[in-house]
């Protein structure tokens, strides 16, 4: 079995299973069935060696009885046992959670499922991050999808149990996907001398994998071919030194998705950047040796200082 070790709660490992001990489940406050906001009293919690930031966890949770407030939920951008992602079933009013976890409160931020009492106490429970979606997928279903507002963090990744019974953790598996930054840009010249020889070594040095319009191999209509590489992407870089209608575009579905975004604008052409995206980080650059050596330098700090906290 892989590695594991426990944060709370009583864990035993029997053969290629987990198996929680169950405790005295503590009471939520407020509304007892309310899932917006509840005190966290985790019972158990383990993480494994595996770290993910895009790609897929899943994992089989048996409950000896699913009851009023247990939960079963994978655990992603693990920063402590006080924050962390989390999502899952919850025997609560909506069975089905993607939340935030910060300090003692817990902020839902997509749930679904209003049914009275899910017919099972065994799920096979399986998380997608594709870029800054979420899949939640239960028993082989598609529950929901959600958008994730700021990037996920690599960390570890684990299980969040609760219940006054025993539960089985079994078939923990994860598939890391290396994270895509797509690049939008004017094509030719000059701008395939910058993805080629600056953006592209850079985006591969930080681990994520560089994708440009022109490099997507598919027999479906570009746009569609560009929206979803936009959609699955982890961060955005694109370059508005020229008017390009075809790159505002781009970078306007960046923003509306919330996406992480650097811009890049050589000096001496534009005065000024549009009033739309001028309070966005951007990269002003020289076209010349010198230049090169500086935005190399400037865009590797600019992708090193994305993480969880950025909000766009």
């Amino acid at each position: 079995m892989r590695k594991w070790m426990p944060l709370q709660g009583s864990f035993i490992e029997d053969r290629e299973n987990l198996i929680f001990q169950g405790t005295t489940q503590q009471s939520f406050t407020g509304q007892s069935l309310n899932p917006l906001k509840f005190q966290i009293a985790p019972d158990g919690m383990v993480l494994f060696e595996d770290m993910v930031s895009n790609g897929s966890m899943e994992a089989c949770v048996k409950f000896d009885n699913f009851e009023v407030g247990d939960l079963a939920q994978i655990i992603f951008n693990y920063q402590n046992d006080n924050y962390f992602m989390c999502a899952g079933v919850t025997n609560t009013l909506q069975k089905y959670s993607f939340s935030l976890i910060d300090g003692q409160q817990s902020r839902i931020i997509y749930a679904a499922g209003s049914t009275d009492e899910l017919p099972m106490s065994e799920f096979h429970i399986k998380i997608q991050l594709i870029g800054s979606f979420l899949e939640l997928h239960i028993n082989g279903i598609r529950v929901f999808t959600s958008a994730i507002p700021f990037l996920v963090n690599q960390t570890q990744v684990g299980i969040w149990v609760k219940s006054k019974g025993k539960v089985s953790i079994s078939n923990f598996k994860t598939n890391y996907k290396r994270p895509e930054a797509f690049i939008v840009s004017q094509f030719g010249d000059y701008y395939d001398v910058l993805y080629d020889e600056v953006i592209k070594p850079i985006c591969e040095e930080l681990n994520y994998n560089p994708v440009r319009g022109d490099e997507v191999a598919s027999c479906t209509l570009i746009l569609n071919d560009i929206v979803t590489s936009i959609r699955n992407a982890s961060v955005i870089i694109a370059d508005i030194t020229p008017d390009n209608p075809n790159v505002f575009y781009e970078v306007g579905y960046a923003h509306a998705l919330a996406k992480p975004t650097i811009l890049l604008c050589e000096k001496g052409i534009r005065d000024k950047l549009p009033f739309d995206v001028s309070g966005f980080r951007t990269i002003f650059y020289d076209n010349s040796i010198g230049g090169k050596r500086q935005i190399e330098e400037k865009l590797k700090d600019h992708l090193q200082n994305i993480n969880y906290s950025n909000f766009i």
